[in-house]
């Protein structure tokens, strides 16, 4: 049986929020070494709101949608 080695990554809120509306689930959740399903609960239990659906598809044809919480 294979033993599995796990590290601890501490996130903090205000970071975590700055990243996912930098970025995507997918490739933050690649850079911490976990899934995006395992990212976005992170991001659920921390009250962090993350894009919807669509949102990185829209901004690449110029979208400018606003970050919730920012004027």
């Amino acid at each position: 049986m294979r033993k599995m080695d796990y590290e601890t990554i501490e996130l903090e809120r205000e970071k975590l929020y700055e990243e996912v509306w930098q970025t995507s689930i997918n490739q933050l959740a690649s850079k911490y070494g976990i899934s995006n399903v395992g990212l976005a609960k992170i991001c659920r239990k921390l009250n962090v709101p993350t894009p919807p659906r669509g949102y990185w598809a829209r901004v690449e044809h110029g979208y400018n949608g606003k970050v919730p919480g920012r004027p």
